[in-house]
Parts: C-alpha cells; sequence; structure tokens
C-alpha cells in the first residue's frame, strides 16, 4: 500500500478550501481514468492527492523549496513561479512521503506535460484538467473525449491550454510545446470527432 489512510489524511490536512475539493475530485477522476485506460488506481490516486500539495506556497517559497531539493527553475519558471508547484510537490512526495519515482514524475509534470508521458504522466495531467469540480468553457469537450481517448483528450487540453496562453500574452514552457509536438508526430488528433 502507497498511502495509508492515516498518511492520506495527513496530506488532505494540507489542504484548505477550493484546493482541498478540487484535490479530492482529481483523485476521483484519476482513479476513473486509470480504470478506463488500464493504469493503476491507486498509483493514479496517491499522484492526485499530492499533485497540489504546494500549490498554496507563495513565490518565494516555491524558490526556496527548489533551492532546498536542487530543483533548477528555468526561466519561464523563474518568471512564472507558481508553475514550480508541480516539481516542488514532487520533492515532498519523494522526500516526505517516500513516493516512487513514477508517480514523482508524474506530479512533475502535472501543469506543463513534458515529451513522452507515460500513462500515469497523462492520467494526472488531464484528471487535474477534468475534475468534477472544474467549470471554464471546454471542459465538457474535455470530459466528453476523456470517455474514449486518452490522448485525444490531452492533445485538446494542450490546444485549449496553447490558445488561452497565446490570447494572454504569457510565457509558454518548453515541457508544454514538447508534449503537444510529441503527440501531433505520433498523429494523436481530436478535431475529427
Amino acid at each position: 500500500m502507497l498511502c495509508n489512510d492515516e498518511m492520506r489524511q495527513g496530506i488532505l490536512a494540507r489542504l484548505h478550501g477550493y484546493r482541498y475539493e478540487h484535490t479530492l475530485g482529481c483523485e476521483r477522476a484519476a482513479r476513473k481514468l486509470a480504470e478506463r485506460f488500464g493504469g493503476d488506481p491507486e498509483k493514479a490516486g496517491v499522484a492526485a492527492i499530492l499533485h497540489d500539495i504546494t500549490k498554496h506556497l507563495s513565490p518565494q517559497e516555491q524558490l526556496n523549496l527548489c533551492e532546498k531539493y536542487g530543483i533548477i527553475p528555468c526561466t519561464v519558471e523563474k518568471s512564472e513561479p507558481k508553475m514550480l508547484h508541480g516539481k516542488t510537490a514532487a520533492a515532498i512526495a519523494r522526500e516526505e512521503y517516500g513516493m516512487p519515482k513514477d508517480i514523482c514524475d508524474a506530479i512533475a509534470c502535472h501543469t506543463t506535460g513534458k515529451h513522452g508521458m507515460t500513462l500515469l504522466d497523462k492520467i494526472l495531467y488531464l484528471a487535474d484538467y477534468i475534475e468534477d469540480t472544474r467549470d471554464f468553457p471546454g471542459v465538457e469537450k474535455a470530459r466528453e473525449l476523456a470517455r474514449k481517448s486518452i490522448e485525444r483528450a490531452l492533445l485538446y487540453c494542450y490546444d485549449q491550454t496553447l490558445t488561452e496562453l497565446v490570447e494572454r500574452s504569457k510565457l509558454i514552457h518548453s515541457d508544454t510545446i514538447a508534449a503537444y509536438n510529441d503527440m501531433i508526430r505520433h498523429g494523436i488528433r481530436w478535431r475529427d470527432e
């Protein structure tokens, strides 16, 4: 067992308000996606409850954790320190909770994606996007696609995220571009549905 009831309660006690509800929603979505697409529901659920454990921290606290755990932020992350919460949460999952590498890797890339994502990486990224407390334009389409194909749903999420970032004149993380390009190179499409 990766996470007993006592550990789970300790993790959830670190979350408050919307973040607590979002995390429980993400856990439910991750377990369902794992069951649907042949992943490990326990690993998916544990990754989900840990994925935002540092999101509430200030930019300086994120940078302090980076220094503590040897995380070197890229220029985009330095400009947008909230993006670091995936990497800092992964470090906490590893150091404080003894989580295995695959769970920590999924947590680390749940905000940006990356080239060559594993099934667990995809499950967590998508669960974070579509969990049932999310309410924004396009989320229903993502949920619809996720009922049929994790790859198509994931590509749709990248497409929407990239469009939003461009419209808002925001910096785009190179890992997000690499994840998008990786899926396109593999012939994934969502628009023909």
